[in-house]
């Protein structure tokens, strides 16, 4: 039996699910979700007891795992299931590639940088400006979100 979720991620999860309904054109559910995130993310107290070796590693598992949802995925001939698997495989990647770079480099990556993030596929980007189409699942440039400077 799974344990009981953190505050961390209550907060994620309801996120993700404003998130979801936001692109639904579900405002008042968006918004909902949005108030229950904030609640819970006024509760945590810090980072979950994962550090970042732990993300690492699962998103490297993450990785290995790719070949065989795809060989699934082509067996069932769904075109949707194997975009998001290529989306989902690029941008594990360079997450990996981020997080492998800052447990070297620590915060000296991200001083002098900004951070953002696709809101359709999850790419991550570091740079002043964002790229003018996202490289993964090429959105425009105004659907990457600065989150950090």
């Amino acid at each position: 039996m799974r344990e009981a979720l953190s505050v961390n991620e209550l907060s994620i999860l309801f996120s993700n699910l404003s998130k979801g309904c936001e692109k639904q054109y579900k405002k008042e559910e968006a918004e909902l979700f949005g108030k229950l995130s904030e609640f819970y993310g006024k509760k945590a107290s810090g980072p979950d007891k994962h550090g970042l070796e732990d993300l690492e590693k699962m998103t490297r598992k993450d990785i290995d795992e790719y070949p065989e949802a795809k060989q699934k995925v082509l067996e069932e001939s769904d075109r949707g299931a194997m975009r998001a698997l290529v989306w989902s495989e690029k941008v594990s990647k360079i997450v990996s590639s981020i997080i492998s770079r800052y447990l070297k480099s620590g915060n000296s990556i991200l001083e002098t940088t900004n951070i953002h993030v696709c809101e359709i596929c999850g790419f991550v980007y570091l740079g002043d400006e964002p790229p003018e189409v996202c490289p993964v699942c090429k959105v425009p440039k105004f659907k990457i979100a600065k989150v950090r400077r």
